[in-house]
Formats: structure tokens, C-alpha cells, sequence
């Protein structure tokens, strides 16, 4: 995102989670959080032990990373959804533009956004 939060800077050919990993070449990136708005977390954390989560996406190009994000995703209360390898995140970070007009141009505000992503 520009310093506006109205732009992205990257994300037509490129995403941030793929600029952080080629600066950290050492690293396994795993994108997530992209179309969460953070005043969420703490409700989904919450109701962790519901049996209908919201989804969240997750991608990466190492299945190891993944596993452990995934499950760590699962902790906090989102049922995660492997959305496959890490250029989905330019996606991903697209989709988080839109997700976050819906949220703050609705009347239910951010929580909107998991109602739209809820798992079954």
C-alpha cells in the first residue's frame, strides 16, 4: 500500500510477500492476513472454538512453512485455506483492496468481511 492506504504500490506482477522473500532469500514465506481487517482478530480468537470459522487464505513455495502457518492460523480461529504458491499473493493483496472497501463502506463495518469468508 502507498502511505495513503489507497494504492498498491506492488501487486501487478509482483506481490509484497514476494519482495520480502527475494530480501530474505534465507527465509520460507507464507502470505496471510491480507483481506483481515486486524479489528477482527481478537473477535475471531474469541470464537475459536465455534465450529463455523472464517476463512483465510495462506500461500507459499514451502510446504513446511505452510503446514506451520496453517496450523497456527487454526489456533488463532480462522479455518485456513492453502491457496496455493506464493505469486497468489499478488492476488491475494488485490483481493485485500476490495475487502477492505466492503468492510469500511458497509454498515457492519470490518466484521462484514467474515461473514463473507465463513466457513461451513
Amino acid at each position: 500500500m502507498d502511505a495513503s492506504n489507497s494504492e498498491l504500490v506492488v501487486g501487478h506482477t509482483d506481490s509484497g510477500a514476494e519482495s520480502i522473500a527475494r530480501r530474505l532469500p534465507s527465509s520460507h514465506v507464507v502470505a496471510s492476513f491480507q483481506a483481515k481487517p486486524s479489528e477482527l482478530l481478537f473477535d475471531v480468537f474469541e470464537a475459536r472454538a465455534s465450529s463455523s470459522r472464517p476463512n483465510i487464505v495462506y500461500c507459499g513455495d514451502h510446504a513446511p512453512s505452510e503446514e506451520l502457518a496453517a496450523a497456527l492460523l487454526g489456533e488463532i480461529g480462522f479455518a485456513p485455506v492453502d491457496a496455493g504458491p506464493l505469486r497468489i499473493a499478488r492476488l491475494a493483496e488485490s483481493f485485500g483492496m476490495l475487502a477492505t472497501a466492503f468492510a469500511y463502506g458497509h454498515e457492519e463495518g470490518p466484521k462484514w468481511v467474515c461473514h463473507f469468508c465463513r466457513s461451513k
